[in-house]
């Protein structure tokens, strides 16, 4: 995130948008979605959503790219995971919380201890064990990217990796043409494109972007829809993040978000736009929790899963205010443990300075 006095708030704007998309994307996860046979005009309606939705991971990798790739390779650039990794373990330890008091889960000391280590304390934190990995190797991508001398160089790099990662995911869908072996590089194909919007730029027109996106979802959600139609959704490389068509909105996304002009936008919206900016990361992980909590209401009361879609336009508000408002506490957790840190770092110096000198003590 920006921290300077020009504060660009597009990319405040882009985060919460991605945590929104993340929220609603887990509605077909929690409400059976997945389970029933794609069939009727709710069905297909619902398949649109879901492939809309599916940009919503791109989105922050995108924004990654656009704000670190100036980061360099030195020994502060490394301090900088420390609020990750401590909210994190905070969300972690929240999740942990809720499932042993509230599933009544059997977590022990030891299963609570490593299921910090491997990632599965909060059941939505693979993001995390993928981001972490990308934060240790953004400086070498950087010196990878601002490397290449030329604006065609840095295409060319982009379309390597588009052909790469996000091709297969189509051209693949009946016969392998292309090698799918490195489609598990999409981060890394997203974060490059989030450097080359960085550095370049590039516009387009409002309304050319609203009728690409509108297409693009109308195309991949009618074809997710009869390519199951009749069955349970098949799920395959063209469904996943890492898929072209979700490469191509989420860049056009992207650049209809960044390039709106933001100047008259009031004060307080800034801020809030701020507030609820910073506790993305942690919202991301701890909704979870609210996930859980609501959807077990929602299917306990709706027994038929297509009717549950009338409780969407609540039920992802609810899901999205308490995530932020609980993230938000664990950031003040947070704050208030780096600020006892520091200040018994700044105690433990004092002592080491003001510790007589084994001559003084000779002396006395």
């Amino acid at each position: 995130m920006l921290q300077t006095k020009s504060r660009n708030i597009s990319m405040d704007i882009i985060r919460c948008t991605a945590l929104l998309l993340v929220i609603s994307v887990h509605f077909f996860l929690n409400s059976g979605f997945y389970d029933k046979p794609l069939a009727g005009g709710r069905m297909y309606l619902m398949t649109l959503m879901r492939s809309t939705f599916m940009i919503c991971v791109p989105l922050f990798l995108l924004l990654s790219g656009y704000l670190m790739s100036g980061k360099k390779l030195n020994k502060r650039y490394y301090f900088g995971l420390g609020k990750t990794v401590g909210i994190y373990l905070l969300a972690s330890i929240a999740c942990l919380v809720y499932r042993t008091v509230f599933l009544h889960e059997p977590f022990t000391w030891g299963d609570s201890f490593y299921s910090l280590l491997n990632f599965s304390a909060a059941p939505y934190a693979w993001y995390i064990e993928m981001y972490l990995g990308l934060f240790l190797l953004i400086p070498f991508l950087n010196a990878a990217y601002h490397g290449l001398s030329s604006k065609k160089q840095k295409q060319v790099l982009l379309l390597t990796m588009v052909i790469l990662t996000a091709a297969p995911a189509i051209c693949n869908l009946y016969k392998k043409i292309l090698p799918a072996w490195w489609t598990s590089l999409y981060p890394v194909a997203y974060y490059f494109i989030g450097c080359y919007l960085k550095e370049f730029r590039p516009k387009i027109k409002k309304s050319v972007g609203i009728l690409l996106l509108a297409g693009i979802w109308l195309l991949s959600g009618t074809f997710n829809f009869f390519i199951s139609q009749g069955g349970v959704f098949i799920w395959g490389a063209w469904t996943e993040y890492g898929a072209l068509p979700n490469a191509i909105a989420a860049t056009l996304l992207f650049l209809l978000l960044e390039n709106r002009n933001t100047e008259a936008c009031p004060p307080t919206l800034r801020k809030l736009l701020k507030w609820m900016s910073n506790a993305c990361l942690g919202a991301y992980l701890v909704s979870y929790i609210f996930d859980s909590y609501f959807y077990t209401i929602l299917n306990q009361s709706v027994p038929d899963m297509q009717k549950r879609l009338n409780y969407f336009p609540l039920i992802i508000p609810l899901v999205f205010l308490c995530s932020l408002l609980l993230s938000a506490g664990l950031n003040l957790i947070f704050h208030l443990l780096q600020t006892a840190g520091n200040q018994l770092r700044r105690l433990g110096s004092k002592r080491r300075l003001n510790r007589p000198e084994p001559d003084d003590i000779r002396k006395k």
